[in-house]
């Protein structure tokens, strides 16, 4: 059976990876559904000039090409990314599976545990396509397309402002993408922390090893902690807004990124904040470091 540490290693590998697939997948969904929409969006009528003209012809148009945008947001190529994405989900549930049989060699999930996991793989869903989708998507490029049109636009300047929505630039990612970006990570973090904690809660483990690699938008909350062993009661004080475990970080009861809702309990699941990809594992017996265990007996926690 594999160690704790080669589990974690593959859990933070798959953090980082499925996120970013989802990611690099939208991007290239966006540029063929762009394609798709160009011919519809170069209908649109215009006077002498290369002005939209506003005239019953081109709002029935608005209608048809918005339309025609939500018809492909729900297309099979997209959701089978989505698919791919919520599988990673079930891939690090099974990856704290085995680490909970290295502590307790019995041990299977309870019902309520798996009822759990569905509900947070459904948030994501949610987001990530149906109406979460469309918000993020369809909404913006309907009030850019309604301001062209309003505004009698050059169909070529129209063109290029809705391809800036779709696709974004060099400075900007497209909505699809932006979306995936906003959404993922965070959503594939809190479902697997959420499993993690109500399992490692039921075998009343004490101490945890914050993990997770680095990146160039690493907070330093999370610089600060990664590779680190803590013990409950110091994380715990961290998401009260309280400095424990040697860490001098947290000034006025938050952090840069913090979720505005974290609390002693909620910090197991929010752990770093928005987009943190990083997760606690447990660490038992005579791996705890002898200075973090003399720390939490000082503290009184153990």
């Amino acid at each position: 059976m594999p160690t704790i540490e080669e589990l974690a290693q593959r859990k933070v590998r798959l953090l980082e990876q499925a996120p970013e697939q989802l990611a690099t997948d939208a991007t290239r969904i966006q540029r063929e559904m762009w394609e798709r929409m160009t011919p519809l969006v170069q209908s649109l009528e215009v006077d002498a000039d290369g002005r939209i003209l506003q005239n019953n012809a081109n709002i029935n148009r608005i209608s048809t090409i918005i339309e025609a945008l939500n018809v492909l947001l729900t297309g099979e190529e997209y959701r089978l990314a989505v698919t791919d994405f919520l599988n990673s989900i079930d891939d690090s549930i099974l990856l704290t599976d085995e680490i909970a049989k290295n502590i307790e060699r019995g041990f299977q999930p309870s019902e309520v545990q798996k009822r759990l996991v569905q509900l947070v793989k459904q948030s994501a869903l949610n987001s990530l396509v149906g109406g979460g989708l469309r918000s993020a998507v369809s909404q913006p490029f309907a009030q850019q397309l309604l301001a062209n049109v309003s505004a009698r636009t050059p169909l070529r300047e129209a063109t290029q402002a809705l391809r800036k929505v779709l696709v974004g630039d060099d400075k900007t990612d497209g909505r699809i993408a932006a979306n995936v970006k906003n959404v993922a990570t965070t959503a594939q973090a809190v479902a697997d922390r959420s499993y993690s904690t109500a399992v490692y809660d039921d075998l009343g483990i004490e101490f945890y090893r914050y993990i997770g690699g680095e990146i160039d938008t690493t907070r330093e909350f999370c610089e600060h902690r990664v590779k680190k062993v803590f013990h409950k009661k110091e994380i715990e004080a961290w998401g009260e807004g309280k400095n424990a475990g040697g860490i001098n970080d947290i000034k006025n009861g938050t952090w840069a990124g913090r979720i505005a809702e974290t609390d002693g309990s909620s910090i197991f699941t929010n752990l770093g904040g928005w987009n943190c990809r990083h997760s606690l594992v447990p660490v038992t017996g005579r791996r705890v470091p002898k200075d973090v265990r003399e720390r939490a007996e000082k503290e009184g926690y153990i």
